[in-house]
């Protein structure tokens, strides 16, 4: 995991550049691989991106922040209420922490601030909006992915600096890791593909809510390359489920399977994206996972075990997916494989995976220089 030669052209970068790259990335992958998709939205959602990430004043940022949870909740609304609720409550949040911070009511602001990142990423038991998006309005799930992190680099950047936010990080780093852990639980006896994915995601949101609640002690680098990948790997994944689903209809593991034959490229591009969300050796999922346990290590061994059992579990059950899905007795499909433009989505997501799986020091060099406070 050396970053060699790349080490000073990190040192150049810009914390809010790449973060703003990999936020339009997913949010322009779904309209990309979907050409019917409904667009309206994007320049809204573009434009609230780049004033989070760029805005130096708290308050500003956060109400970009929530402007960007409504335009969401307004493209879910006619396909999930549940989740364009939960969005909107999202919203309400971040303004009432970017209120916070306008009287410098810091606590006050963290506390709000961490809630709608939980609604943001489907912390149990805080994944009722999550969950319907990943079954009703999944392009708005994975768009909303990149916002997601944008609310996580606020956060870490604005209220994550103060004696009450370290006060409180061990605790969040305790529900985190315990979320992830029974979230694992509840993937590993999922009956059907759809299920797998609302709990593969949820795993992850309680891995983020620990990496954010450990951040305060400044691993702050740490945490966003936790968001980062947990945007590309989910968002590529649900990507993938959605064109399987669109080609075979709803998948239940007790149905046929079989279908790596008809869809070769659309099985691999579900197996890196599913292996990254398990920490698969060489993409960033590796790296995330092995920097947030020796962080987690530091505030709280038992938050520790509980990580390690979530990503051991998910993993089994990401082998019963895939065989389930994909492996047995040979199921034919007249419809066709990936189409030129979903495959060239899932390929610049794999490759992002793979790069910042090599070179991390892409990403943490420069986020470690942004979000790290000067003493004094």
């Amino acid at each position: 995991m050396s970053d060699g030669v790349f080490g000073d052209f990190a040192a150049t970068l810009s914390a809010p550049w790449e973060t703003l790259a990999f936020g339009l990335l997913l949010l322009i992958a779904p309209a990309i691989a979907e050409p019917l998709h409904r667009r309206w939205h994007l320049p809204s959602l573009i434009v609230c991106l780049v004033i989070t990430l760029f805005s130096p004043s708290a308050p500003i940022a956060y109400t970009a922040a929530a402007v960007g949870a409504f335009v969401h909740a307004r493209g879910a609304w006619s396909s999930t209420r549940t989740g364009a609720v939960w969005l909107s409550v999202s919203a309400v949040l971040a303004i009432g922490a970017a209120a916070a911070m306008q009287m410098e009511q810091l606590t006050l602001a963290f506390i709000l601030s961490i809630i709608a990142i939980a609604l943001r990423a489907g912390v149990l038991p805080l994944n009722a909006g999550v969950a319907s998006l990943c079954d009703r309005a999944p392009v708005v799930q994975t768009q909303q992915l990149a916002s997601s992190f944008a609310l996580v680099f606020i956060h870490l950047r604005f209220v994550d600096h103060h004696a009450a936010a370290v006060a409180m990080g061990p605790g969040l780093v305790r529900f985190g890791a315990f979320a992830a852990l029974l979230a694992a639980l509840i993937t590993l006896v999922s009956r059907d593909l759809r299920g797998f994915y609302r709990g593969t995601t949820a795993m992850h949101g309680g891995m983020l809510f620990a990496a954010v609640g450990a951040a305060s002690i400044g691993n702050f680098a740490a945490a966003l390359l936790v968001a980062i990948t947990m945007g590309l790997a989910l968002g590529g994944l649900g990507m993938m489920i959605t064109s399987l689903e669109e080609r075979v209809g709803p998948v239940v593991y007790r149905g046929p399977g079989g279908r790596v034959g008809a869809f070769p490229r659309l099985s691999a591009a579900f197996v890196l994206f599913a292996g990254a969300g398990v920490g698969l050796p060489g993409t960033a999922g590796f790296v995330a996972d092995d920097l947030l346990l020796h962080t987690l290590w530091m505030e709280s061994p038992a938050s520790t075990v509980a990580v390690i059992l979530s990503s051991a579990l998910l993993a089994v059950a990401t082998l019963i997916c895939f065989s389930k899905t994909f492996l047995g007795r040979t199921t034919p499909s007249r419809a066709p494989d990936l189409y030129p433009t979903e495959r060239l989505v899932a390929v610049v997501l794999v490759l992002l995976l793979l790069v910042l799986g090599f070179f991390p020091g892409l990403l943490l060099t420069p986020a470690d220089a942004f979000l790290t406070p000067i003493p004094g």
